[in-house]
């Protein structure tokens, strides 16, 4: 990252302000509803089916900001740490000291213009699901900040990218020009003209919701833009998919042969995700009709989703989460979950083959 600075203000913004909040939407309020018809383990989900009321959207945008340590965290010209460059994760004391300590120095680089970070210390940016639900929305913010100001935002990005993640950054229009590769930066760290942060999409802090409850606006912003650049495909597509996890090392399917001769009859076509372009994941999903698929990132595309029936398989000992109940929920599909035993040769999941018959009674 070379040493840039530039000096002055875009129009509209406050040349002597410190932190600017700015708003980008109101409270939701939400009271999700399941069917069980297994009477299944709800875990976590369990907190989602409450009615319950999300924080207000907004980012904040700090003028002279401060990023330091690898993570990076933000601070602003007044040693006040920017909460929303530290996504789910409270600082302790000790290290919000040496953070403002450091900040006492002078910085190693700058950076001029505004600058949004989509690298944090939960380092969850090479995951699938994470890069969808926690990186990706802060673009939100990014382009907000351009149309208020006219000002183009760069990204600080990590340092190597994967074909889905650059993949991703094309089809929501971010050209290379904007990328800033993320390397640690010692001493004072590097000093940013206008510092963009926002997680507060999935990181409830104020109301009654549970901490990690996912903002309906956001994701459908975020899946409304990605899906309005992939073209309509000429080609048929399956529409009822078996996600497999073949190709992943854990929570496999122990008796996925035994499971796919009850699927196929029904039109059911097994699916690796991660041996599709991102574009191909959106076409296959916009269009699903069914989906069956073991807990795993591959069902982040639910995004994509418009009037899928889902059936998620979870593994026991692996627990109930709500990640992918909320997406379902958010896109307004039908979702049952089924718990798996463990096969003791092999630890994957000895999936019950009578509730995925059900589900198929249910739902075909």
């Amino acid at each position: 990252m070379p040493p840039e600075l530039r000096h002055g203000h875009p129009a509209g913004l406050g040349a002597t302000a410190v932190r600017e909040s700015v708003a980008l939407h109101g409270r939701d309020r939400l009271h999700y509803r399941i069917a069980n018809p297994w009477q299944q383990p709800l875990g976590r989900i369990e907190a989602f089916l409450r009615p319950i009321e999300l924080d207000p959207q907004s980012y904040v945008l700090v003028h002279g900001a401060r990023l330091l340590s690898a993570a990076p965290v933000g601070l602003d010209r007044r040693l006040g740490i920017v909460s929303e460059t530290h996504h789910l994760q409270e600082l302790s004391r000790r290290r919000r000291a040496r953070l403002q300590l450091r900040a006492l120095l002078p910085p190693r680089e700058r950076l001029a213009g505004a600058v949004c970070c989509l690298v944090d210390g939960r380092r969850w940016q090479s995951s699938y699901y994470h890069w969808f639900l926690d990186y990706l929305p802060r673009l939100l913010a990014a382009a907000d900040h351009e149309q208020r100001c006219g000002e183009a935002v760069r990204l600080l990005l990590p340092a190597s990218l994967s074909r889905w993640q650059e993949h991703s950054l094309q089809l929501l229009g971010i050209e290379p020009g904007r990328h800033l590769a993320q390397r640690p930066v010692g001493g004072g760290g590097i000093a940013v003209d206008r510092l963009i942060g926002y997680v507060a999409h999935r990181w409830q802090r104020l109301g009654n919701a549970p901490f990690d409850a996912a903002s309906p606006w956001a994701i459908g912003r975020l899946a409304d833009q990605l899906s309005r650049a992939v073209a309509a495909t000429g080609s048929a597509l399956p529409r009822r998919l078996y996600l497999s996890r073949r190709g992943v090392a854990t929570r496999q399917v122990a008796n996925e042969a035994e499971l796919l001769a009850l699927l196929e009859p029904h039109g059911f076509v097994a699916v690796q995700c991660e041996r599709l372009s991102l574009s191909e994941q959106i076409a296959l999903f916009r269009g699903a009709s069914h989906l069956v698929a073991p807990h795993g990132a591959s069902l982040t595309n639910l995004i994509h989703a418009r009037e899928a029936r889902v059936l998620e398989l979870f593994q026991e000992d692996h627990g109930v989460r709500p990640d992918f109940f909320q997406l379902a929920m958010i896109r307004g599909l039908d979702y049952r979950h089924a718990v798996s035993a463990v096969c003791a040769e092999s630890g994957h999941s000895l999936v019950n083959l009578g509730q995925v018959s059900d589900f198929l009674a249910q739902t075909l």
